[in-house]
């Protein structure tokens, strides 16, 4: 058995789209050319079932056992990493969700210093390459797989199974948020109208992050549906003259599925 995570108390099985999986065209699925590729704890034979949903889709579904709780050791640093809240680290968390992200898979170390040199070298590529201040889930998308050599997919299936079933396998989550809908007390209150963070494992109850937005944003926990409820992408046409918080809960709900 490999180990790599903190914490591990038997399997659960959940349900899936098996067409997002298996079909033509699927979703990233990491697999391992090796025991040290995927950082999985050890689990034993236990299992708790969970249903999920009836989709109105024709879709397969499919059984997979994961384990019931997983933490992926993602290092954390925040955004504004020396408390610098300028407006440039404000705008800061998509550029520190893909940071961690990376660092995470290519196996470098991260922290404060590091973290405001990454941020200040990536933010200058963003401009040099067309980027706005504000980051859809596309476009961080697309800077994973084009300048970080990742491998990185959108998905329209937010639910916690599939959330679940993506870390079992190794990859990280990405989400854009509607920040306010969060209800993180150590944000700045109200708190951002637009945030990302990284989803790095769960419980039996609540995803475990890395939320960039706070000092107090490593292994912080929202309830399963405080987190999918809040999930909302951004949108530059409605965005044109101000964002209002009504305008960023109509924004997508969409999740990035990042693996190397």
């Amino acid at each position: 058995m490999v180990s790599g995570c903190q914490k591990n108390t038997g399997t659960e099985t959940v349900e899936i789209n098996s067409d997002s999986i298996s079909g033509t065209q699927p979703l990233i699925t990491r697999v391992a050319s090796s025991t040290q590729d995927i950082k999985m704890p050890e689990i034993d034979t236990s299992t708790k079932a969970i249903t999920k949903p009836t989709s109105t889709k024709s879709e397969t579904k499919k059984a997979v056992e994961i384990p019931a709780e997983l933490t992926l050791p993602v290092a954390f640093a925040q955004q504004a990493p020396f408390a610098n809240w300028d407006a440039l680290h404000e705008e800061a968390c998509e550029e520190a969700s893909i940071i961690m992200v990376n660092k995470y898979f290519v196996h470098e170390s991260l922290n404060e210093t590091i973290m405001e040199t990454e941020i200040q070298k990536l933010i200058s590529w963003e401009g040099d390459n067309g980027y706005s201040v504000d980051l859809t889930a596309q476009e961080a998308t697309d800077i994973l797989n084009n300048h970080f050599k990742l491998k990185a997919e959108l998905s329209t299936e937010v639910t916690p199974d599939r959330i679940k079933y993506e870390l079992s396998q190794g990859n990280l989550i990405i989400v854009p948020a509607a920040g306010r809908l969060l209800g993180n007390p150590n944000f700045k209150q109200p708190g951002p109208i637009y945030h990302m963070l990284v989803i790095k494992g769960y419980n039996d109850s609540e995803f475990i992050i890395n939320d960039p937005g706070t000092r107090k944003g490593n292994n912080f926990k929202y309830k399963y549906d405080q987190l999918i409820n809040a999930v909302h992408d951004w949108n530059s046409q409605l965005a044109e003259g101000g964002m209002t918080d009504s305008e960023m809960a109509m924004g997508r709900r969409v999740m990035i599925v990042v693996g190397k």
